[in-house]
């Protein structure tokens, strides 16, 4: 006589643990290239009072070779003072974030800084690495 042949229905978890794993490292390349924004090559400078900024955002990044950046695409001051004009009339409580490498010259900053305020819009913030404050630093 035949044996009646039992059916297996367990389901081997390692594959599917190894595709987790793989979707698992691929959302946090990808995240951490969108987190520090669009690829660009800056190395900020450090602040004791660095802090988060939670409204609508509009990114700028200078490298140290001068170059201006908004949203991860190259333009000049007269360009982006345009951009920003454009913004400002749409909305005028964007918080506008500069990130400039700590060895960007000075004037460059200024040009920007002076782009942004000429545009309309009034809120500005300087990006920086949060860094330990001085033992004598009184931060509130």
């Amino acid at each position: 006589m035949r044996k009646k042949r039992e059916i297996f229905w367990e389901i081997n978890m390692v594959p599917f643990n190894d595709i987790l794993l793989v979707l698992l490292i691929i959302f946090m390349m990808t995240a951490s290239f969108i987190v520090t924004g669009t690829g660009i090559d800056i190395s900020l400078p450090q602040a004791a009072t660095a802090a988060p900024q939670e409204q609508t955002q509009i990114a700028i990044f200078i490298t140290k070779d001068g170059k201006v950046y908004l949203g991860g695409e190259e333009v000049t001051v007269e360009r982006l003072l345009d951009r920003l004009t454009e913004e400002a009339q749409r909305n005028q409580k964007i918080v506008v974030i500069v990130s400039g490498d700590r060895n960007v010259p000075y004037g460059k900053v200024i040009d920007v800084l002076d782009a942004v305020r000429l545009s309309g819009l009034d809120y500005i913030a300087l990006a920086a690495e949060l860094k330990s404050p001085p033992s004598n630093a009184r931060v509130k």
